[in-house]
């Protein structure tokens, strides 16, 4: 009977066994890990010591640094490459960024920056706008100011719809480029640049205030017809002047009105 009851748990005390092993090993491994985990965020050999910062111009390598987290006695185990990446992106003038940890100490920042195209007026103040047509922060002291001013930016669509303010002043900014492009700019340095809300656009140029009212898209051509009329205007010494360049119904003609 007894050499019976040992038989029928034999099994028993072998899964047990099996149990307590596993119990035991998987024990082992999570103090083998947690151990390894403190010794790696903890030994001097995993701090940050070199950070390589690219793509920066307007911002030094320690002010991204220390945005990102990484300046100072930081163990690279414990920089968050995302929330770094979300850091650096909220200074306005960071378009995008990149941060990566090479083990084991160094941090690497791949920055976009932003390039002041332009400035804009709203609420009564002045801010930066990018190439891409992003109002993207209030003009402080030591900033690009020497830039087309783009007026006519109604605060409530700004707040409503950013995308589609974006979307007008970035074809403004295109009509900006035309007129780089030709002679107009170098003769008559570009002053404002106003939308309407029908994507119309009226600019000034020169310091005399001379006023191209050019509509609504498209822009080319109108641009080669004020180039040809202010060449005119110039030769005959005029130096204020309205050229109406948006007439839909016959875009051929051009009405200048002086001053």
């Amino acid at each position: 009977m007894k050499a019976a009851a040992v038989s029928r748990a034999r099994p028993w005390i072998q899964r047990l066994s099996l149990l307590t092993g596993i119990i035991v090993v998987i024990s082992a491994s999570v103090l083998v890990a947690w151990g390894l985990r403190r010794y790696l965020r903890n030994s001097p050999r995993f701090s940050v010591r070199t950070i390589h910062v690219e793509g920066n111009q307007r911002r030094t390598p320690h002010q991204l640094a220390k945005r990102a987290g990484v300046d100072g006695a930081v163990n690279v185990f414990a920089v968050d490459e995302s929330k770094a990446v979300a850091a650096v992106e909220s200074d306005p003038w960071i378009e995008s960024a990149e941060v990566t940890v090479d083990l084991p100490n160094t941090v690497t920042i791949r920055v976009v920056e932003r390039e002041a195209r332009a400035l804009a007026t709203l609420n009564g103040r002045l801010y930066l706008v990018d190439t891409k047509g992003n109002v993207f922060k209030k003009l402080a002291d030591g900033e690009p100011s020497d830039l087309p001013i783009v007026t006519g930016i109604d605060p409530d669509n700004f707040a409503q719809d950013r995308e589609a303010v974006r979307q007008r002043v970035r074809r403004a900014l295109e009509l900006v480029a035309d007129l780089e492009g030709s002679k107009i700019a170098k003769r008559y340095p570009i002053q404002e640049v106003h939308i309407d809300p029908d994507t119309s656009v009226t600019v000034t140029v020169g310091s005399d205030g001379i006023v191209l009212v050019f509509g609504v898209p498209p822009f080319r051509g109108k641009v080669a017809k004020a180039d040809r009329i202010l060449e005119e205007i110039r030769y005959r010494k005029v130096t204020r002047a309205v050229l109406l360049l948006d007439n839909k119904a016959h875009p051929e003609r051009v009405v200048v009105r002086m001053k």
